[in-house]
């Protein structure tokens, strides 16, 4: 295991690079990126494809894909708000289809740019399949088709029980739906694909490099670091859960700890015993979702169940791996597959992912727009974040486009208390929606938040 990390995450452990140098004395750019994940990259990727001319740095504080973009599940879905029927009911109609849309061809985007530029992450374009597993989730399930089928997207299907389990065999499956724009991949392999291509196309990567402080500096910005410093035009933070350690972002953005487990490949017939051929991503429709998926080498990925955030939005090696999130996720996994219930798991491991109050990414303009931001993916950032960087694209080129008049862009963001208040709201929170998940596994009909959450969203949004 690497020292740098609380656990062994094996998608790091099966993706390699050199590193690259830190910061070294005084540099001029036209664009810093702070953050070398998904946005970071993505966004170098979108500038120097629109300006092949433009001075790009990413100065990454660890290494590239260090974060969520190197532990996240793999799954490159259109996930945006609490659900589909959430982003919808929150928004309208016209702004939650324009959302929807601009994510829904970000994971087309992701495929073909992942081809055109070898870009080896074993990307399968297999779709999602999200299924409900007692009658509470088959509403939300039922809700997320009511949405679709309101705002006219295409590519959504309603499975029955018999169709679902025939897809992959769960006895635990009520129905489903399945929505055509979503691929699985390996994360880390694609963040170290795209730091070999943004550097083929001329910007510069910096890892181990801390920045201490981000500053006006006469009409441009100072990003100091404790070996040199850093002057740009403009300046992308993309630094997601990590942003919660910024005076900008203290309030509005809190970093949840998301945990998954990883089997040991599956023989032949025991894959005969699942079925799976499709490579789909699944989620159910708990508020703390079991999401998983294959693995091109026979492994089944499991994450969810929970989510646990630290006082003072503490992130700390300490905290990648849970043991009692890992028990959790065990018994689950052996309800949903009785017929792998000896097969072990080879690793565990977590990480923080950005929380907002409104449950969609937070991206806006600072220090009289110079410094652009995007963060706060809410656990599903593999495709939004595509879409992020395009954002991000044009709002430092200066494009009024489409994209920069989003529903996520320039929104009025809604702030967390100051501790010990945001501690205890979080977990008065967390223990409200993991006693509504009991209730319905129970056999509860409900299918909305909890009224205590509801509550709390109320008086601390």
């Amino acid at each position: 295991m690497d020292e740098r990390y609380g656990s062994s995450i094996y998608w790091l452990e099966t993706s390699a690079r050199a590193a690259a140098p830190p910061v070294a004395g005084n540099h001029t750019f036209d664009v810093v990126v702070v953050g070398a994940g998904f946005t970071g990259l993505w966004t170098a990727y979108h500038l120097l494809e629109a300006d092949p001319s433009l001075r790009v740095a990413l100065v990454e504080r660890d290494v590239v894909g260090y974060g969520a973009s190197g532990r996240n599940g793999g799954f490159a879905m259109t996930l945006l708000d609490m659900s589909l029927a959430h982003l919808r009911r929150n928004h309208g109609d016209d702004a939650a289809k324009a959302a929807h849309d601009a994510v829904a061809t970000s994971v087309e985007e992701i495929g073909a740019t992942v081809a055109a530029r070898d870009i080896d992450c074993e990307w399968r374009h297999g779709g999602l399949m999200v299924v409900a597993t007692n009658p509470g989730q088959q509403r939300r399930v039922d809700a997320d088709l009511a949405a679709a089928e309101a705002l006219d997207l295409a590519g959504f299907t309603r499975l029955s029980a018999e169709e679902t389990q025939a897809e992959v065999h769960s006895p635990t499956y009520l129905g489903a739906l399945r929505e055509e724009h979503c691929g699985v991949l390996h994360p880390a392999k694609l963040a170290h694909g795209l730091a070999r291509v943004v550097e083929g196309m001329g910007a510069t990567i910096f890892e181990g490099t801390d920045v201490t402080s981000i500053d006006d500096a006469d009409g441009r910005i100072r990003v100091t670091t404790p070996g040199g410093g850093v002057l740009a035009d403009q300046v992308v933070l993309a630094t997601n859960a990590f942003a919660a350690h910024t005076p900008w972002f203290r309030t509005k953005v809190v970093p949840l700890y998301t945990y998954v487990g990883l089997t040991e490949p599956l023989t032949d017939a025991q894959w005969d015993e699942v079925g799976w051929a499709s490579h789909c991503g699944i989620e159910d429709k708990r508020n703390f979702v079991h999401y998983y998926r294959r693995t091109v080498d026979g492994r089944i990925l499991w994450g969810g169940s929970d989510g646990v955030i630290r006082y003072g939005s503490r992130i700390e090696p300490r905290y990648d791996s849970d043991e009692k999130v890992r028990s959790r996720l065990r018994r689950t996994f052996e309800w949903t597959f009785p017929q792998l219930a000896h097969v072990p798991f080879s690793h565990h491991w977590g990480g923080p992912v950005g929380i907002t109050v409104t449950f969609v990414p937070l991206f806006g303009t600072l220090l009289d727009g110079r410094l652009h931001y995007g963060l706060g993916y809410n656990g599903h950032g593999v495709a939004p974040s595509h879409t992020g960087a395009k954002i991000l694209r044009d709002r430092v080129l200066g494009q009024d486009t489409a994209l920069t008049r989003l529903c996520f862009v320039d929104t009025k963001e809604p702030t967390f208390p100051p501790e010990p208040l945001r501690w205890v709201s979080a977990e008065l929170t967390r223990r409200s929606l993991l006693r509504q998940d009991t209730r319905m596994d129970d056999g509860a009909q409900e299918g909305d938040m909890d009224p205590l959450l509801l509550r709390l969203m109320k008086k601390f949004g």
